[in-house]
């Protein structure tokens, strides 16, 4: 099992001290393979205690095993290779995965909304942001695009509780986003976060989240390629359950 599958398991058992350790392991991995223990510890800000707790916690016994754990991961990213039939396979998993999922309320907000106010925390998100504007646009929903802190929290004045806040990262974790998204909750709009896994900082503070799975080509370090085309299909799939509920209440209206 790879270190995120175990982060994913046991997300909700860790605490914040915990969650920020989980969050600076991801952007450490290699470093972490050259340091002992206490080293690794210091690396991450909390007490080695800290750090062989949170280890036992996500499912391992020593140290030693977390670093083989985490070289594991490290070893299959890198020898990731772009295999057509593999990528294929793994979109069709995800499309099935996404199908499964329960829309009804995600797509009632939507449906209720008076403004969808959409935020992404890069240059992929903001496309993906720009494609759900240019959909719900064509179905007569207003959108409306923010680009950073400070414009969000002038918009805010105007958020209400029939209004939709939509952010989009990646990872969930995003200074940025987190500290955006907290002024957010402040107000009475309902949030939804679309990320790439299910348990993250950003998805826990919001009343919805979609997420779905990416798929990371690489040959080496400098020549890699992150997948994100499942969040189009996504996006494909929300379009369809908003325009099966829109269509429930025209007729519910209609009788």
């Amino acid at each position: 099992m790879n270190f995120s599958r175990m982060v994913d398991m046991n997300y909700l058992y860790l605490t914040e001290t915990e969650k920020n350790a989980v969050r600076k392991i991801r952007q450490n991995k290699n470093d972490i393979q050259q340091k002992n223990s206490t080293e690794t510890a210091k690396l991450l800000g909390v007490s080695r205690a800290t750090l062989i707790r949170l280890i036992k916690k996500l499912g391992m016994s020593s140290y030693m095993e977390f670093q083989i754990v985490l070289k594991q991961e490290m070893d299959m990213t890198a020898k990731s290779r772009v295999d057509m039939e593999s990528v294929a396979k793994d979109y069709h998993n995800m499309i099935e995965t996404i199908k499964k999922y329960d829309y009804n309320e995600i797509c009632g907000q939507i449906y209720m909304a008076d403004t969808i106010y959409l935020y992404g925390t890069g240059n992929e998100q903001k496309a993906i942001a720009e494609e759900f504007k240019r959909i719900f646009l064509i179905m007569g929903k207003w959108c409306v695009d923010l680009f950073d802190y400070g414009e969000i929290e002038f918009a805010a004045k105007k958020f209400s509780d029939k209004d939709l806040f939509i952010a989009i990262s990646l990872s969930g974790e995003n200074k940025e986003v987190l500290d955006i998204m907290g002024m957010v909750c402040e107000t009475k709009i309902h949030t939804l976060s679309v990320t790439r896994w299910n348990n993250n900082s950003l998805a826990r503070i919001t009343e919805n989240n979609l997420y779905v799975g990416t798929k990371l080509l690489s040959k080496d370090e400098q020549d890699s390629y992150e997948m994100i085309t499942a969040f189009y299909i996504l996006l494909d799939i929300l379009s369809a359950k908003y325009l099966e509920l829109k269509e429930n209440k025209t007729s519910t209206t209609k009788n």
